[in-house]
């Protein structure tokens, strides 16, 4: 497909971040290239169908801009009609609107304007820009219908898609939830391009085989320069020596409750902020401007919110008043918990700044600037959201569930995670999302801290594990992988109820678990020449052995695995692509392409089993080498079992009369697990 990236609107879009959001010529390139890459899978204009795909960002990444570029592009290569789907948070939803209307030349018509719209096109391209609402998705399918775009080219672009747009009544016979039914009334035309776009895809892979919601492609954004995300804070879990992590205990809530005071290691994240931005302002050779924020976790109760806030405005308070007599008398003349505090924080902040100013010059800046400070309870039941462009010198949000998905927080200094699950069970799209302290950070990272208790920390370390393990091979093969790697068993990939119960298996390939097809395809015409392949893969020649560890790569399991084995009928959660995916995961894992390879039998007259009806296997691999079932094979590396059937025929629980190999695979021993669908082909 030929595409021309000289046009009109990319030059203009070109010249606009160039002068407000200050993006180089170098970084527009690769935004530019980024959004060619979605482009080169949407349709050509031509083509009256249907295709979905995934934009697949980091978190804070700059994911909009390669948005707003792919319908800048979009347009100068003849597409006219453009639908934008957002966050029905009116905060998130204002953000998007304005960055529309401000990056393209486009007619843009709000979801306010949906209901008294003319109905007319303009010679401009039109974006509708609407929220993931029920009632407002209606009317923009009612205007949809009035432009008559059911039979024009239109391009849908959901932004968060793995967000409010998927069926959460999947698991409801014959059900759909009503935002997900009306995403799908609008998709309901003879031509449109669907591009989804999340940071967090794990739900989205995990749908069923041909759902409209499962992307046809994928491709993987690259974020710029300056972008500070979790290969910088988790790329290891040494976090005593990180200089930006700080291991703190769980806030007791209960105990927050009763003593009406923060807990101590809040009140020094609180000293470290003000220090850390008074920091900052000193050391810019210009007069620095710049307002700072701060982020606190607490709990899932917002009664919970509304107790930190009050506590921390009056720490923040007495904090101001003790900064007014070291800054008039000294250091020495505060109290001392205050003096302790100051001190600590500022040898913590030694470690990450070169020529730190002096103590008293950094307590001098902090006292003129800490009026200047805003005490921020955001939650549901304040309404209150995080401000686009804070008008104080500080602000210090304190919340839950409003500072995740999409929020952008502006020059976020400290981030304090101090609540949990209540289940212990982590939901890995749900952590990535709150991951606010990723970003363009780089200008403010030697003052970027982050409390949150050891745990926590394991788990954002074993989520960024995750994450990239899922972004090499998206990258690899362009597609959505089907199975979605578990660092750790605590941890789950999304919610259950967008997941299909029926093929969604949470924890189906585990650490010291075997798997087996309890259906083999087994008739001539389906195996063609795959036993006389595998005869050669698996010959004497290279394997003289049964029933002996066989010290082979990944490589050349896959190699053998590379076969079709699961007849249609077979019910286990063994799938031959997913399989192979996940070999191909542990490949590049801390297994180093290590494998052992057995051959068990090359003549068993195993039979499909009686507790089976004579339909299926029970088992495969011999019962009776109870003292060493893996022959000699060391357990911490993955085992690829292989025995060939004679495949006679038998009225109870025969075969086809011919011979055929019959794959068990063992996973390693670990703390590991592996999502899949078991639909995926």
């Amino acid at each position: 497909m030929s595409i021309d990236t000289n046009g009109e609107h990319i030059n203009a879009l070109r010249d606009y971040l160039s002068s407000t959001d200050h993006i180089s010529p170098d970084a527009f390139k690769n935004i530019l290239q980024d959004a060619c890459e979605v482009y080169k899978e949407c349709l050509p204009l031509n083509q009256k169908k249907s295709k979905q795909g995934l934009i697949y960002g980091h978190i804070q990444s700059g994911k909009t801009a390669v948005i707003i570029a792919t319908m800048a592009l979009a347009a100068d290569n003849g597409y006219k009609k453009f639908i934008m789907l957002t966050s029905n948070f009116n905060d998130l939803y204002e953000q998007t609107l304005e960055r529309v209307r401000k990056s393209l030349d486009f007619e843009v018509v709000e979801k306010n304007d949906f209901s008294r719209h003319s109905g007319l096109s303009s010679h401009l391209p039109m974006v509708l820009v609407s929220s993931k609402n029920a009632i407002v998705l209606k009317k923009l399918s009612k205007l949809v219908d009035e432009l008559n775009w059911q039979h024009e080219p239109v391009m849908i672009i959901d932004d968060e898609a793995d967000q409010a747009s998927l069926n959460t009544n999947i698991n409801k016979k014959d059900e759909l939830s009503p935002i997900n039914r009306w995403i799908q009334v609008l998709r309901d035309c003879d031509f449109h391009v669907y591009l989804q776009t999340t940071a967090t895809p794990q739900a989205l892979f995990l749908q069923d085989e041909g759902d409209a919601f499962l992307p046809e492609f994928v491709i993987s954004t690259r974020a710029g320069n300056g972008y500070i995300g979790g290969n910088y804070f988790f790329e290891n879990d040494d976090f005593g020596s990180s200089k930006h992590i700080e291991i703190v205990d769980a806030i007791d809530v209960g105990r927050l409750r009763t003593s009406n005071q923060i807990p101590n290691s809040v009140a020094e994240s609180i000293v470290l902020f003000f220090l850390a931005s008074a920091i900052l302002r000193l050391q810019e050779s210009t007069h620095n401007t710049q307002n700072y924020t701060y982020l606190l976790h607490t709990s899932f109760k917002q009664n919970d919110h509304t107790l930190s806030t009050k506590l921390v405005e009056e720490f923040k308070n007495q904090f101001a008043i003790e900064l007014g007599i070291a800054d008039r008398r000294s250091i020495d003349d505060i109290e001392p918990s205050f003096k302790k505090k100051l001190e600590s924080s500022y040898a913590n902040l030694q470690k990450t700044f070169n020529n730190i100013p002096k103590l008293e010059d950094i307590l001098k800046e902090a006292a003129k600037k800490i009026a200047s400070t805003q005490v921020k309870e955001i939650n549901a039941k304040t309404g209150g959201g995080v401000d686009r462009d804070p008008l104080s010198r500080h602000t210090l949000y304190i919340g839950g569930t409003k500072i995740s998905r999409g929020v952008t927080v502006k020059n976020l200094l400290v981030t304090y995670y101090g609540r949990d699950t209540k289940s212990g069970i982590a939901q890995i799209d749900t952590v990535l999302q709150h991951a606010r302290m990723y970003g363009y950070r780089q200008n403010e990272l030697p003052a970027i801290r982050i409390y949150l208790p050891l745990h926590l920390a394991q788990r954002f370390y074993d989520i960024h594990q995750t994450d990239n393990d899922m972004r090499l091979l998206c990258q690899s093969i362009k597609a959505p992988i089907r199975e979605i790697p578990l660092a750790n068993k605590d941890l789950k990939p999304s919610r259950r109820n967008v997941l299909n119960k029926k093929t969604v298996l949470l924890k189906a390939y585990v650490a010291k678990s075997q798997h087996f097809p309890n259906v083999p395809i087994s008739e001539l015409n389906e195996l063609g020449n795959q036993t006389n392949e595998l005869d050669v893969l698996l010959s004497e020649e290279k394997y003289s052995k049964v029933r002996y560890p066989y010290f082979v790569t990944i490589d050349d399991v896959l190699e053998i695995l590379n076969f079709k084995f699961a007849a249609s009928n077979s019910s286990s959660a063994w799938n031959d692509e997913l399989i192979r995916q996940t070999f191909s995961l542990m490949k590049e894992k801390e297994w180093e392409n290590k494998a052992t390879l057995i051959i068990v039998n090359r003549s068993s007259k195993l039979k499909k089993h009686k507790s089976r009806q004579y339909e299926k296997l029970a088992t495969v691999l011999p019962g009776r080498e109870k003292k060493d079932p893996l022959y000699g094979a060391p357990k911490n590396y993955p085992i690829l079992f292989m025995t060939r059937l004679t495949g006679e025929k038998h009225f109870q629980g025969g075969w086809h009369g011919v011979p055929f190999w019959i794959p068990v695979v063992r996973f390693p021993d670990g703390g590991y697990a592996f999502s899949i669908n078991t639909t995926a082909k």
